[in-house]
């Protein structure tokens, strides 16, 4: 909005005084984040107070004003879109999409204006909800469980797969970790023939990482793409390539959502299917220990079992920023735990206090 410079008659002190003050405490964030949006909202539909013409002009910058689309033919502010009756009801998309510009609006104007502290204070209360709503937790829930394929697992889930699109999108999963949102965009031009590597998109970061892919594997993606050139072709090079229909499908890849009925569908036709807790959230949802995450958790597990437990080295494999995350997708069998338990007493401290004993009653 453009800024109209005050008229000479018109002075500072008439201006404010003309202008009702808000409570200073209006202006202090609360803790809950729906009566800070309550409270903008109303802040901002809000009338101009009256003043004269000349005053209104130079206040214009000053106060802000209520747009069109919130006031009705009289003039007057509609009734606030933001005040929900239940503070706890979640608004529906098409909701929060019709809430987005005049939040747009109130965040840039507390941008502006508002103190450092409080500034800061606001940035902490949307990042906490970000933290709150969209971001895993650092802890896993499976504890110790295995959340990957056992080889006996793979063996059984591979052979029942029927789809050749599936059979080998989910090998790709399991021999080089790839996410499943990676998984289901391999592209042609992804592939470099000479050299047998793959160029992977990350699904976790805008960077593009490379892997060597094994010599059965590109024998196996190479049979594939001959078998069903004319498919992948149609799908303007997109491995594995989905049925498009005019108004309800356009992505000619596979969605992943798909991908992942499909692969539970096995898993239970199999009886693999386990659950271990419910999700965190307002709607209970049960965990499974299988789902096409276990085939990155098998993957990296097996690469760091081939390669004596090197974890930087595994890490690299894994595509991982911290070390501390490839820990977690690292999985020992119960029966190696419990032979390394085993080893690890054969000449431990119950051994030693034993043959203390001993001579302690040889001596006595």
């Amino acid at each position: 909005m453009q800024e109209i410079a005050a008229p000479k008659s018109v002075g500072m002190q008439e201006i404010r005084g003309s202008i009702p003050r808000r409570p200073k405490s209006l202006f202090r964030f609360p803790v809950s984040g729906f009566v800070f949006w309550t409270f903008t909202s109303e802040f901002l539909l809000q009338p101009l107070p009256d003043l004269s013409q000349e005053s209104a002009q130079f206040a214009l910058p000053l106060v802000r004003a209520v747009p069109e689309a919130n006031r009705t033919q009289d003039g007057e502010p509609k009734t606030n879109p933001w005040a929900l009756g239940n503070p706890n009801s979640k608004p529906s998309r098409r909701e929060t999409k019709l809430m987005w510009p005049e939040a747009k609006q109130t965040l840039e104007f507390y941008g502006r204006f508002l103190p450092k502290q409080r500034l800061i204070r606001a940035i902490e209360l949307l990042s906490d909800a970000r933290k709150r709503r969209f971001l895993r937790r650092r802890i896993p829930k499976y504890g110790t469980i295995n959340k990957g394929f056992t080889e006996q697992e793979l063996i059984r889930f591979l052979n029942a797969v029927e789809d050749p699109r599936m059979a080998l999108l989910f090998t790709f999963q399991a021999v080089l970790g790839l996410r499943i949102g990676e998984a289901v965009k391999l592209h042609v031009r992804d592939l470099n023939l000479e050299t047998r590597d793959l160029k992977i998109d990350n699904q976790k970061g805008s960077r593009a990482d490379c892997l060597p892919i094994p010599v059965q594997l590109f024998e196996q993606t190479v049979k594939y793409i001959s078998d069903y050139e004319d498919a992948i072709a149609k799908a303007k090079g997109h491995l594995f390539w989905a049925e498009t229909y005019p108004e309800r499908n356009q992505c000619p890849y596979l969605d992943k959502n798909y991908v992942r009925n499909v692969f539970r569908q096995s898993i239970r036709k199999l009886k693999l299917d386990e659950t271990y807790g419910l999700a965190d959230g307002s709607i209970p949802k049960q965990l499974h220990r299988l789902t096409t995450h276990s085939l990155r958790h098998y993957a990296i597990t097996n690469f760091s079992k081939k390669n004596n437990g090197n974890v930087v080295l595994t890490s690299k494999f894994a595509r991982h920023h911290r070390v501390e995350t490839t820990m977690t997708y690292i999985h020992t069998g119960k029966e190696e735990l419990y032979r390394s338990i085993a080893m690890a007493q054969e000449d431990g401290i119950l051994n030693k206090v034993r043959r203390i004993q001993e001579i302690e009653k040889f001596i006595h």
